[in-house]
């Protein structure tokens, strides 16, 4: 990725930035990524660098919340094409988001990663409840929908909400375990953990909502299977 440098408006520059920098984290370990770097794949001098960002933790913490924001947006952006009551709404939600952020894996995968390491923990704990704090209101609404039809069943509408943003951003670590056992040679192991971990995510959200087993889904498991594949390529 090299953006040629033209004269760009302040909003222009700030995206081609975290675009350049969501590009890299696909590419190559976030700690080997540089200011300079930064700057010659998204084409963008260092005065206008200095004028958004303090430093690449910076950008970094700015990509987090927009990859979150974007996998909260795939989700609602189905809600309006679902035919059928809440359930189905929240499976459409819960489906399209996890669709999302497989086909942005592989930069979501170098975040946990980086989230795993020795002195990252404080940063990303931050970064995940702000993430969490800004789906809170899509996932609440969904849930009042179906109190309000009588096709959900909760005991206490926030924190049902706070537990599922939860159990779902949790997978990620186990998605990363998985893939790196497959990448040293046990992809049955790992595609065991994927499978397990994703049959556990669906049964637990149909308890919290009050739901038989099954009646709100996620993707298909053989959707998942691009976790473990040495050769994956996302977005």
């Amino acid at each position: 990725m090299n953006i040629k440098r033209n004269r760009m408006s302040a909003e222009d520059r700030k995206t081609a930035i975290l675009e350049a920098a969501t590009w890299l984290l696909a590419k190559r370990p976030w700690e080997d990524v540089t200011v300079s770097g930064l700057l010659d794949a998204a084409g963008i001098s260092k005065g206008g660098f200095y004028h958004h960002f303090t430093s690449k933790e910076d950008v970094l913490a700015a990509v987090v919340l927009r990859l979150a924001d974007d996998s909260t947006a795939a989700g609602q952006a189905t809600l309006s094409r679902v035919e059928g009551g809440p359930v189905e709404k929240f499976s459409a939600f819960l489906t399209e988001s996890a669709r999302w952020e497989l086909a942005h894996g592989l930069k979501i995968v170098a975040i946990v990663r980086m989230a795993m390491m020795d002195g990252n923990g404080p940063l990303f704990v931050k970064l995940g409840e702000e993430s969490l704090r800004r789906c809170i209101p899509v996932i609440r609404s969904l849930i009042e929908e179906g109190i309000a039809q009588e096709a959900i069943h909760v005991v206490d509408v926030d924190l049902t909400a706070d537990l599922l943003l939860h159990i779902g951003r949790m997978r990620w670590p186990t998605f990363v375990q998985a893939r790196q056992m497959a990448l040293a040679g046990d992809s049955d192991t790992g595609w065991r953990m994927i499978c397990e971990r994703v049959r556990v995510e669906e049964t637990l959200t149909n308890r919290l909502l009050g739901l038989e087993n099954g009646s709100v889904r996620f993707p298909p498991l053989s959707e998942y299977k691009m976790l473990i594949d040495p050769d994956w390529r996302s977005n």
